[in-house]
């Protein structure tokens, strides 16, 4: 298959969702485009994904999140695998915002105020993955490392309105809380914890091997801003003209023009911070995008060329 290239989406208002709560929203952009990446080798990989601390279950809903075990105890610090079940009737996911130490949460809640991309709240934050978009009936893997604190769990995809999941009350805040002593692991690790490749959310675009085959993939950004890797199946292929505008689609929240099938990917990753993916993609045209904006600027990544298309 091809390596992954480039491309960035629209968002929700981070501090607006945080405000509601403890706050959130949705946002898009436009214009001026980024050349295409060239792509390079990725960086080794350990043999193994971290063993897990904690497990999660998460069921989406319209428009609610419903975990399991119960997290009104707290969270303990350190790798948690999550698996998120969309059992809704719409595109819904799960990504993990941990409020940087000392941050005021009433200057969160100004910096997202009336912002519906979520840029003027970046800063206060840490994006630290999670599963991106995926449709209904879908469920998708990934590895988040939790630190102490308060983190959030929200899904701010759009309905048709353009209104985000998370303004609706899809949220859920999180305690993160030192560890107790004699804690243990979960000692039912799975049988393919195997990481058989790479993932980089590099300056140039997306870095990837050129066989994502079935298996965990380690997914690190080190580029010095935020970006996500979501991952649309196709119901046809297409060329890069047609790719271009699929892609100011999906930034406008504009139907596209061919079927797209949201299963999954990476949630957003701050820069130097990583995370776990477990991928098992069917035969198929994909397109790779990143709805991220910079902090202050809420124009989507995938507008300035952060977007590729591959083929499994």
């Amino acid at each position: 298959m091809d390596e992954l290239r480039t491309t960035r989406r629209p968002r929700v208002p981070l501090g607006v969702v945080i405000t509601l709560a403890l706050l959130g929203a949705c946002g898009q952009n436009s214009d001026d485009a980024r050349a295409p990446s060239t792509t390079s080798s990725p960086p080794p990989v350990s043999a193994t994904i971290p063993e897990a601390v904690q497990e999660l279950d998460i069921n989406g809903t319209e428009y609610a999140f419903e975990i399991s075990p119960n997290t009104a105890g707290g969270l303990k610090p350190g790798w948690t695998r999550v698996r998120f079940h969309n059992d809704g009737a719409e595109a819904h996911q799960v990504m993990f915002a941990h409020i940087k130490e000392g941050v005021d949460l009433s200057d969160l809640a100004e910096a997202g105020a009336n912002d519906s991309s979520g840029a003027g709240a970046i800063e206060f934050v840490d994006m630290i993955g999670g599963v991106s978009y995926i449709g209904a009936g879908h469920e998708t893997t990934a590895m988040v490392e939790l630190t102490e604190g308060l983190v959030m769990a929200m899904c701010y995809v759009p309905d048709a309105q353009g209104v985000a999941h998370a303004l609706m009350g899809m949220t859920a805040p999180l305690t993160v809380t030192p560890p107790t002593e004699g804690s243990s692991s979960p000692s039912d690790e799975p049988a393919d914890d195997q990481v058989v490749g790479t993932i980089e959310l590099s300056a140039d675009g997306y870095r990837v091997p050129e066989d994502l085959g079935a298996g965990w993939y380690h997914v690190t950004n080190t580029d010095s801003s935020l970006h996500e890797l979501s991952l649309l199946r196709l119901g046809e292929p297409v060329d890069d003209e047609q790719a271009a505008d699929l892609v100011g689609r999906l930034a406008a929240n504009e139907p596209p023009t061919v079927e797209i099938e949201a299963v999954g990917g990476m949630g957003a990753v701050s820069p130097g911070f990583d995370g776990y993916l477990y991928l098992d993609l069917d035969p198929g045209s994909y397109l790779a995008v990143d709805f991220m904006p910079d902090p202050g600027d809420p124009r989507p990544h995938m507008l300035d060329g952060y977007y590729t298309r591959f083929t499994v």
